[in-house]
């Protein structure tokens, strides 16, 4: 096993669409585990289309629907299958496929595996060792688990957006563009995954794993202290607490800083070293705020200096999809023993992993797998 694919031999089932369920497919693929992407023809993930909404028109269907660069960065290393899930012989090949497979992940309105008789009572049957991680926006428990739900209304719901103000008038401001409920529910998923898979493979026993998204990012939503005060006082402890104070300084060369004052440094040692700050170059800054033991850094403004521009760094990787071409996306931000996570494949393009999955794993027919194709009416060309 290659030490920076620690997931080789684990097998995934993915029925995620748009951003928090297909990034966490995405980890545990860059992880090295083989994640299987189950969509329809007449249901695909919905980012198959994200950025390139102005093509309708402008090119054929089943070109537009895989050629947005979204979905090529959230769906790398996938294999791709299509199964119509409301089709019996199709949902017999889930749970057959579920039978070989170690998770099951889903970003669904919960409850909606049940309604399609492929639940975790249903996947358990086939496969007593069995995970299903269900990251629905609310869990199944809430009186919002029949509700639908984006990243916007997450975030607002948790508080979230609450705190996004203006810094100089605290005027609110909410709405972020970026939505900050996926990744973050993505990545709690991961550790949830894969100690689950862990017990499962110690104890034989599968589990159902709920993530509510709304739980999760009401974690970070909110600097409240209100309560932690009110506890503090009632224990006769002190009931203030530290908080955080940053700056960004513009320097002499036209630079800009990032100072993180500390907590214990008074209103005027700040307006002093911002002062001698203002006329010094910014590597100058940096080494006065060192030596005054105040951290710092410089502000990027040219993204190729660093971060997501930064290619000949390993943070972009250089791939040719089969539609689109050359481009580049953004590889895993994790080493593991100094080596990135490769690029095993580029994302799926819709059906691509039929023969694979159905014909290899599933044992269909050459058959059955071409009567699948019929049914991606994007590709049946129309008599004159």
């Amino acid at each position: 096993m290659s030490a920076a694919l620690p997931l080789s031999g684990v097998r995934v089932i993915e029925l995620c669409w748009v951003w928090s369920g297909p990034l966490l497919g995405q980890y545990l693929a860059d992880l090295g585990a083989e994640v299987i992407k189950v969509e329809w023809y007449k249901r695909y993930d919905l980012y198959r289309t994200r950025g390139v909404e102005r093509m309708a028109g402008k090119y054929p269907e089943f070109i537009r629907r895989e050629m947005s660069q979204s979905f090529h960065g959230l769906n790398r290393n996938k294999i791709g299958v299509t199964l119509d899930l409301k089709v019996e012989r199709h949902r017999d090949a889930l749970l057959e496929l579920a039978h070989a497979s170690d998770l099951v992940i889903e970003n669904f309105t919960s409850g909606t595996l049940d309604r399609l008789g492929v639940g975790f009572d249903a996947l358990v049957k086939s496969n007593p060792g069995i995970v299903l991680l269900s990251l629905s926006g609310f869990g199944s428990t809430s009186r919002l688990s029949k509700m639908r739900a984006y990243g916007l209304v997450l975030s607002a719901l948790s508080g979230l957006e609450a705190n996004i103000i203006d810094p100089d008038s605290d005027e609110f401001v909410g709405s972020p563009t970026f939505v900050a409920s996926d990744p973050n529910a993505a990545t709690y998923g991961l550790f949830a995954s894969i100690a689950a898979i862990l017990e499962a493979r110690r104890s034989g026993k599968g589990a159902h794993i709920e993530l509510s998204q709304l739980e999760a990012i009401a974690h970070a939503a909110t600097d409240n202290d209100e309560e932690l005060r009110a506890l503090a006082a009632s224990l006769g402890l002190a009931a203030e607490f530290e908080t955080n104070n940053s700056s960004v300084l513009g320097t002499k060369d036209k630079n800009y800083i990032c100072v993180a004052w500390p907590t214990v440094m008074s209103d005027s040692e700040i307006e002093c070293l911002t002062a001698k700050a203002s006329d010094l170059t910014c590597d100058e800054s940096i080494r006065l705020f060192h030596q005054a033991g105040v951290q710092s850094v410089r502000v990027i403004e040219q993204p190729a200096e660093v971060g997501a521009g930064a290619a000949d760094g390993g943070t972009l990787i250089s791939t040719i999809h089969p539609t689109t071409g050359p481009e580049k996306i953004v590889a895993a931000p994790w080493w593991i023993d100094g080596s990135r996570a490769p690029l095993r494949k580029t994302a799926p393009t819709l059906g691509e992993g039929n023969d694979y999955v159905l014909g290899t794993l599933l044992g269909w027919s050459p058959e059955d797998r071409s009567d699948i194709r019929r049914f991606d009416v994007e590709r049946r060309v129309e008599p004159k």
